[in-house]
C-alpha cells in the first residue's frame, strides 16, 4: 500500500500510479490542485506544462486573479464540479469541499484494480460529506494530542473584532494572514468597525473572487489608489497584508495582529508578544480532534501522515495507531527523482 500513497520531500501527494495532488511528479499525468495556499502549489508551472491540472471553480477564478496569464486558455487546466467523478488517465477523480479555504477540496480516486484512494487536503471541521476511500494521505498540521481547542471559533471571531476595536483607539491596526483567513478577517471587520479598510491591489482582486462566488465582503481601499495613501497617512485605519504582499519593516505607528493556525494555550485563541503585537488562533484547520473525526468519517484502513508540512505526522500517525487502531505511517518524503521527476 505505501508504494501506492506517499509524500515527497517537496510536498507532492502521490494517489496511485497517475494521480499527484499540490506537486509535480513527471510519471504522474494528472495533478490535483486542493487549494491556493503557498505550500501547496510547489511547482504548478511544470505541472500545467506536462499534466492535465484538475481543480475547482473557485481555485481556478483565483488562480486566473493572481497570475492572469494562460491559465483560461490551457485546456489541459480544468475547474471541475465538486462530487462528479472526471475521468483521467484511467482513473476517476471525486473532488469534495473541505471548508479550510474558498475552493479547497478533499479527493478520492478509483482505478481498476486498485483499492480507493484518498487525500484529505488541508481541511476544517465538521463537514457535511468526507469521501470514504481505503487508503488516505492525511494532513497534520494539528497532529499533537496537544492540539485540542477550548475554544470555538465564534469566541476566537469576538476576541479578534475586541482586539482590533481596543487597539484602533491607540492608532492603525496592521492585519496579517494567508488567504482565506484574510477574507474572513474582512467579513468580520465589515460593519464592526468604523475606520477604513486598506488592502493591496492584489488582495483586492481575491476579494472580487470571493465575491463572484457569494462571499459578502464590502469594500476596502486599495494601498495604491489617491484615497488609500491618504488614509495611509492618517491615524485611524486597518491595513491588510495577505499572500505575496510586502510585509511592514518598520512599525513605528500602530499594533499588529497576526492570523494563523498557531495557539499557544488551548483555552485562549490570543497570544500576546507585546502590548503592539499579538496572535490571534482564527484558523480553518480542523483540530486534533476534528482530525480524527475525519479519518473516522473517511473509513480509511491505511493512513500516510503529511510528513512535510505541521511537522507533527509522527505523533499522528502513532495516535491514529492508538486512539482508532487505523495503520498509520508518516510519509518517507521521497525524494522525487526515485520516481522519475
Amino acid at each position: 500500500m505505501n508504494t501506492l500513497i506517499d509524500v515527497s520531500a517537496s510536498g507532492a501527494v502521490r494517489l496511485g500510479p497517475s494521480v499527484v495532488c499540490d506537486g509535480f511528479l513527471r510519471d504522474a499525468c494528472v495533478r490535483v490542485q486542493t487549494h491556493v495556499h503557498t505550500d501547496h502549489m510547489d511547482s504548478f508551472d511544470s505541472s500545467k506544462g506536462f499534466q492535465e491540472v484538475l481543480m475547482s471553480e473557485a481555485t481556478h477564478r483565483l488562480l486566473v486573479a493572481e497570475r492572469n496569464a494562460d491559465l483560461p486558455y490551457r485546456s489541459n487546466v480544468r475547474a471541475v464540479p465538486h462530487g462528479v467523478p472526471q475521468p483521467a488517465d484511467g482513473c476517476s477523480v471525486t473532488m469534495l469541499p473541505t471548508g479550510h479555504m474558498l475552493g479547497s477540496v478533499q479527493v478520492a480516486v478509483d482505478a481498476p484494480q486498485l483499492p480507493r484512494l484518498g487525500y484529505s487536503g488541508d481541511f476544517s471541521w465538521p463537514l457535511e460529506v468526507v469521501n470514504e476511500v481505503d487508503a488516505l494521505v492525511l494532513d497534520a498540521t494539528y497532529g499533537s494530542p496537544h492540539d485540542v481547542r477550548e475554544f470555538t471559533q465564534e469566541e476566537c471571531e469576538m476576541r479578534f473584532l475586541e482586539l482590533v476595536g481596543g487597539l484602533l483607539r491607540s492608532g492603525p491596526v496592521h492585519v496579517m494572514a494567508h488567504r482565506g483567513t484574510l477574507q474572513r478577517a474582512i467579513q468580520l471587520l465589515n460593519g464592526n468597525v468604523d475606520v477604513p479598510i486598506v488592502a493591496s491591489r492584489r488582495t483586492s482582486r481575491e476579494i472580487q473572487v470571493y465575491r463572484q462566488c457569494g462571499y459578502a465582503i464590502g469594500g476596502v481601499v486599495e494601498e495604491e489608489s489617491g484615497e488609500g495613501r491618504f488614509v495611509l497617512r492618517g491615524n485611524r485605519f486597518v491595513r491588510l497584508y495577505g499572500t505575496g504582499d510586502r510585509l511592514p519593516v518598520d512599525l513605528n505607528r500602530g499594533s499588529s495582529l497576526k492570523l494563523s493556525a498557531f495557539f499557544s494555550r488551548g483555552d485562549d485563541p490570543v497570544t500576546e508578544y507585546s502590548d503592539r503585537s499579538f496572535g490571534v488562533a482564527l484558523s480553518n484547520h480542523a483540530d486534533f480532534n476534528g482530525t480524527l473525526e475525519f479519518v473516522k468519517a473517511s473509513r480509511a484502513r491505511y493512513v500516510v501522515t503529511d510528513n512535510t508540512r505541521g511537522g507533527k505526522a509522527v505523533e499522528l500517525a502513532m495516535a491514529l495507531w492508538q486512539i482508532l487502531a487505523v495503520h498509520a505511517v508518516p510519509s518517507s518524503n521521497f525524494d522525487g527523482l526515485h520516481w522519475g521527476q
